[in-house]
């Protein structure tokens, strides 16, 4: 996976971005949206919480990520991110076309 390392390697810069992009989001979703294998998206995430970086809470059985707010560096960060993405263009077209709300019942799924 070759990429920017603006966060120390290609894995974690798309796992930080996905995050970040996302606010609240699961490490699964995460993983399928950067293409980072779920393992390897958990150990980064571990790591970011352990950095403060991220916070994490169970909802139902089910871990939610998020960047930590009272991260002294959380505002910069996501400007950094938000600016970052158009240097990984396939991960900005994967996170656009990323669903985060239930579609409505009966509506046609347009494919082109």
């Amino acid at each position: 996976m070759d990429g920017i390392k603006l966060f120390g390697s290609a894995a974690r810069t798309r796992v930080v971005s996905a995050a970040v992009a996302l606010r609240d989001s699961y490490p699964r979703e995460i993983s399928r949206v950067t293409g980072v294998p779920l393992l390897s998206t958990q150990r980064i995430l571990a790591d970011l919480e352990r950095e403060g970086i991220v916070t994490s809470r169970l909802a139902g059985n089910q871990r939610q990520v998020r960047v930590n707010p009272d991260w002294p560096a959380a505002a910069e960060l996501r400007a950094l991110v938000l600016r970052a993405l158009d240097l990984i263009p396939d991960l900005r077209t994967a996170l656009e076309s990323e669903r985060r709300r239930p579609r409505r019942p009966g509506k046609p799924i347009d494919r082109t």
